[in-house]
């Protein structure tokens, strides 16, 4: 049984998707889903302690997602990362102020992944867990 922190990862690039995985194999279990329909099934199905999610994708993007997810009380508390090629801060304020807990900016840049993630877990886990401290998971 894996101990780790679950992320689902949504993205339908699989060069994205793949980096990430790099990047977060070794401290959490990584799963993913090639656009937000999937990643709805998936986030029912596994409930993850957190998502990370691409903005412009078809079939469902990643803000189309993100409404849906908060609608369903099984998903509703998931944390979720925003992964933008957007690189204003308007864009990045106005993810924030739809209830999205970080954004990311491509290009992909590894350790501001990490920070991002690992604040954000933290932070989640510490709202569940009092005294929850990331790097015990670590």
């Amino acid at each position: 049984m894996n101990t780790h922190p679950k992320i689902l990862l949504i993205d339908d690039n699989h060069d994205t998707l793949d980096l990430m995985e790099m990047y977060l194999y070794k401290e959490f279990e990584v799963i993913t889903a090639m656009n937000g329909f999937e990643g709805l099934k998936r986030a029912e199905d596994e409930s993850p302690d957190l998502i990370i999610t691409d903005i412009m994708m078809p079939i469902m993007d990643g803000i189309r997602f993100f409404n849906s997810l908060k609608k369903v009380e099984k998903t509703n508390h998931i944390p979720v990362i925003a992964i933008t090629s957007f690189v204003k801060k308007i864009t990045k304020k106005s993810l924030i102020n739809m209830g999205f807990n970080g954004v990311v900016s491509k290009p992909l840049d590894r350790q501001t992944v990490l920070d991002t993630v690992h604040k954000v877990i933290s932070f989640s886990m510490e709202k569940v867990n009092p005294g929850y401290n990331d790097s015990e998971s670590i």
